[in-house]
């Protein structure tokens, strides 16, 4: 039989594009199907660290934590314009916090072995409160400072798309999987919905990978009718606020929250996102909306450590995001349950399924699925590149706003502005250029204003309001280089008030 592609992967996130990557340049033909727009789900809304996670020591998960640091290194080798080292800074406020988290921190220093990318160090107070002088003084006995990463989550994304693209593979956005069947007891067919060309679709392939995420399930019930139950969602909600509140060159984590986890105070594209939470949630969602006592619990916990008190009102944005977490039957709070990855075959109709892991081991989930694949269906080996192989616009030591977020292609910009004799803001606040989003849409498969608004830049993120003003401007400029009508740009803009609403905690509490 003839099949269209090698592989066809469902799921246009981390998990599915890091696939998808790995996929073509072991030179397997791939075509990626995304329901939405690519990164729409939890890829887009994470706490956009690149870390092997200090926390999980305290379930003795070296082997994960080990995994992750591996990783953390690779990542930022090969995204350098958009992955960068960062400091995080422990404040402690008693012995029993200073003698867990030294232990901790250099447990995690040593698992890092030759991929260390620097070594924690104890500050007294004094030199504390210099590095972070937002601190409340009088509860501190001093800090931890150790190294870790940080990137901006979706144009990590957009470099992983060009990169994947760059290699002959072929990706489609906005293209619903509605229908998987099988031929020979074996998945091959997909089938679906351009859901903003109202056309149906039908590929075939040899294997079928489902790297959906929190939404594996609902996929794997597609081939055989099944109620599957893998993945539990955790939500995860995050606040933006004016970097005045918190203002460090470290990342802040905070040890310990009345749930058991951690807090993160981060510097993040000139704001500070403080986060996460952890619940469980029953359903997965696209658009999880944050909860009244999950921003409660994050504002009360960031006033117990910091000078200057926050509320409500100073929110610039709040988002949240589900983490796909393998199913844990005897751990019924989500925090405690592993970050571990786990790649398995439905045994009736072959269906591959990646389920689990986190942002910082994409590159380690797209290996491990494509060696899966292999073994499974006891094909040839191939050797997997994408250790050291930098992203297509991977640029080292950028220099500005354009070069950290593009790369190499940051010239396109330039020439974009040039030739439209724009070098226009898109909105005061913030540093995304008109340009941009002619780029994004001639490059980047930005279909709708909501694609540009929170996942080719991060105006929804960094302040919704803004991202509201910003939505007819937008609107404009892609109907003018996309050639739509009046009544398209009505209904982007009527599309971004109402989703704003999410955005804004004004409009949840």
């Amino acid at each position: 039989m003839q099949f269209d592609y090698d592989i066809i992967i469902v799921g246009g996130g981390a998990t599915g594009l890091g696939t998808a990557v790995e996929a073509v340049t072991r030179g397997y033909k791939t075509l990626l199907l995304e329901g939405y727009d690519h990164g729409k789900g939890n890829t887009s809304k994470s706490t956009k660290l690149i870390h092997g996670g200090l926390r999980y020591l305290a379930n003795m998960d070296f082997a994960l934590v080990q995994e992750g640091l591996e990783e953390r290194y690779y990542f930022l080798n090969n995204a350098p314009h958009l992955a960068k080292k960062q400091t995080y800074l422990i404040p402690l406020r008693n012995y029993k916090e200073k003698i867990k988290y030294t232990i901790g921190t250099r447990l995690y220093d040593y698992l890092g072995g030759k991929l260390s990318i620097g070594k924690s160090v104890n500050l007294n107070t004094q030199k504390t409160l210099e590095e972070a002088k937002d601190f409340q003084a009088d509860k501190l006995i001093g800090s931890i400072v150790y190294s870790d990463g940080q990137f901006d989550d979706t144009r990590m994304l957009m470099s992983l798309y060009k990169t994947f693209i760059a290699h002959g593979g072929t990706a489609l956005n906005y293209h619903k999987v509605t229908k998987i069947d099988s031929i020979d007891n074996s998945v091959h067919q997909v089938s679906g919905e351009n859901v903003l060309e109202n056309k149906s679709f039908n590929y075939s392939a040899k294997y079928i990978i489902n790297a959906t995420g929190t939404f594996n399930d609902y996929t794997e019930e597609l081939t055989d009718g099944k109620n599957h139950q893998n993945v539990n969602a955790a939500q995860g909600t995050h606040l933006v606020f004016d970097k005045k509140f918190f203002d460090t060159k470290h990342a802040i984590l905070i040890p310990e929250t009345i749930d058991g986890r951690v807090l993160f105070i981060l510097p993040w594209h000139d704001k500070i996102v403080v986060g996460t939470t952890d619940v469980k949630v029953a359903n997965p969602s696209l658009e999880p909306q944050a909860q009244q006592d999950e921003i409660d619990f994050i504002i009360d916990t960031f006033n117990q450590y910091a000078k200057q008190s926050i509320t409500t009102r100073d929110v610039l944005s709040v988002f949240c995001g589900q983490r796909p977490l393998v199913k844990d039957k005897a751990k019924k709070n989500t925090a405690k349950i592993s970050r571990k990855h786990v790649v398995y075959a439905n045994s009736q109709n072959n269906l591959i399924n990646i389920v689990g892991g986190k942002w910082t081991i994409y590159r380690r989930m797209g290996e491990d699925t494509i060696n899966y694949v292999e073994s499974y269906f006891k094909l040839e080996k191939t050797n997997s590149v994408t250790r050291e192989l930098k992203l297509v616009d991977a640029m080292s030591n950028p220099q500005d706003y354009l070069q950290e977020r593009y790369g190499q292609n940051y010239k396109e910009i330039l020439a974009i502005q040039q030739e439209l004799n724009n070098y226009d803001k898109i909105h005061d606040n913030l540093p995304y250029y008109q340009a941009e989003v002619i780029y994004q849409v001639r490059n980047e498969q930005a279909k709708t204003v909501e694609d540009v608004l929170l996942r080719r830049t991060r105006e929804m993120f960094l302040d919704a309001k803004a991202a509201l003003e910003s939505a007819e401007l937008v609107a404009n400029l892609m109907a003018k280089e996309m050639n739509k009508p009046e009544n398209w740009t009505t209904q982007q803009i009527e599309h971004i008030r109402g989703l704003a609403k999410l955005y804004m905690v004004q409009s949840i509490l």
